[in-house]
């Protein structure tokens, strides 16, 4: 397999290789649209059309194709085209830039909704430096490799929401833990054979109708009608909203809940923004139904502990995985070192309302909460009182000074005048680590290499930036010993992956 790397919006994206062919043939069709004013028309005309073998799909959930070009610029220029023709040629993973190949460049055409294997036409509607994006516009050739299967929703070629609704879960999960050892290998430029490989991607049955949480937007009303003219996601290929009725990974109620805020909105009864301009919906399911106000309380349960957080702050939204994914993590965490010793103490950095740090109390002596949002501690400190936990402390701080901190743990009901972070016994604490999709900062690695624990949970919603971080932690002696990936969101690209790191003695 082999790992294409691309920019796009300032961010990497990375492509599984399934196959080393391509398929190259051109159609004509820009004279059918209307070309935007900064289109670049090179190295194919907008809305021309290619027929293409779809080698790759990447971790943003984008089919990747490879074509030939010339080498020379002149011959770059677009050409007429008569009719649809199509050749397919075995070529090498050339890169644009690369020139070990005489005769040609190979040049990168993103399409989604495609599967590796397939044969496709595709449509061209933007040019960049080193690779094209295209639209889906027909399957001509079913892929040998993987199944094709009837989405759920009838928007989901258009909607931005899924990317992998024509693709069976089985063949998701196998690609999303393939991507995450990929992703180890090229990004933290770990070996394949010097780490453990990645297990496979745990999910649930629930496959859809399975998120608790929704924010649909809409755009500023019309200027002369005052209407509003679409109320859901963004497109697949461009900055527009679709209408989106009904989300299929959305759980029933919040559905339900949605028929009727649309019909409000629509008809100017509702409207969260008073203000002429557009704005994002919220649909959060909890113990008290789906709550709409960002700033209302709701609570819900997930194993034997309830939480109670703000409707609009972050709390992990697939109540069918999330206990699942607590268990892993608690696993990892309690684990004896490989001398044998016992795990004492706890400190979970980015800790939100508390619920690595709360759900793993009473296995451990001490635990202590970090959390840069000040509401987030409250909400933290209150759950733990509401499930009358004594032994975890929460403290509002960046996580970059946590272990510098002079801010002592004092637990409930003991007179003593508590603890530093620093103080913790090192051979018997366990950091869980669980940062925004951006990763840990520079500062904050930097000051826990020093302070080194036995051990480094680490849960992440982007495997890319995780494996960032993976190569720091391991050269500042620590040894990958496990990557479990996790499917919380069927239907579409995103992955939290769990990587446990043990302290070399």
């Amino acid at each position: 397999m082999v790992l294409n790397i691309h920019g796009h919006s300032s961010k990497f994206c990375f492509s599984l290789t399934a196959t080393s062919s391509s398929l190259s043939s051109q159609v004509n069709d820009a004279s059918t649209k209307a070309v935007p004013k900064r289109f670049r028309p090179f190295p194919f005309e907008y809305h021309q059309t290619l027929t293409l073998l779809v080698e790759s799909v990447t971790n943003l959930g984008v089919g990747v194709c490879r074509i030939d070009l010339p080498n020379k610029a002149e011959d770059m220029k677009p050409q007429e085209h008569s009719g649809e023709t199509s050749k397919i040629e075995t070529v090498q993973n050339y890169a644009v830039d690369d020139d070990s190949s005489p005769e040609s460049l190979k040049w990168v055409i993103f399409v989604p909704g495609t599967i590796p294997g397939e044969t496709v036409v595709a449509r061209v509607f933007r040019n960049h430096n080193s690779y094209s994006d295209a639209d889906l516009v027909r399957i001509v050739s079913p892929s040998k490799l993987h199944e094709r299967v009837e989405p759920v929703c009838p928007l989901a070629g258009e909607c931005g929401g899924c990317q992998y609704q024509h693709v069976s879960v089985h063949d998701q999960r196998i690609w999303k833990s393939q991507q995450v050892q990929e992703l180890l290998h090229k990004i933290a430029k770990f070996e394949k054979e010097s780490f453990p490989s990645v297990l496979p991607t745990v999910g649930t049955e629930h496959e859809y109708g399975y998120r608790s949480k929704l924010t649909p937007h809409y755009d500023r009303p019309d200027k002369k009608t005052g209407e509003i003219m679409a109320i859901g996601f963004q497109r697949k290929s461009v900055r527009k909203l679709i209408d989106v009725p009904q989300c299929a990974i959305a759980t029933p109620t919040i559905n339900e809940r949605l028929k009727e805020v649309r019909e409000e909105v629509y008809s100017g009864e509702y409207r969260p923004n008073k203000k002429n301009k557009g704005a994002t919906l919220l649909f959060r399911e909890a113990n008290e139904g789906v709550i709409t106000d960002p700033n209302q309380y709701v609570t819900t349960k997930v194993g034997e502990l309830n939480f109670r957080f703000l409707a609009g702050n972050f709390f992990q939204n697939n109540p069918y995985m999330l206990p699942v994914m607590v268990e892993y993590v608690l696993k990892a965490a309690l684990k004896h070192s490989r001398g044998g010793k016992k795990m004492t103490h706890l400190i979970d950095c980015y800790c939100g309302s508390g619920l690595f740090c709360l759900s793993a109390a009473k296995s451990f002596a001490i635990c202590a909460g970090i959390e840069i949002n000040e509401k987030a501690i409250e909400e933290a400190t209150a759950n733990a009182e509401l499930n009358s936990i004594k032994n975890c402390a929460f403290v509002a701080a960046k996580a970059e000074a946590i272990f510098e901190s002079q801010e002592r743990i004092k637990l409930k009901d003991e007179e003593e005048e508590g603890i530093l972070v620093s103080e913790f016994p090192r051979k018997s604490t366990v950091v869980i680590l669980d940062p925004p999709r951006k990763g840990c900062s520079e500062e904050f690695l930097d000051q826990l290499y020093k302070y080194q624990p036995q051990r480094i949970v680490y849960m992440s919603c982007d495997p890319a930036t995780q494996a960032r971080d993976a190569s720091g932690i391991v050269s500042n002696g620590y040894e990958l010993t496990s990557t479990q990936p996790f499917d919380l969101f069927p239907q579409t690209r995103h992955i939290e992956c769990l990587c446990v790191f043990e302290k070399v003695e």
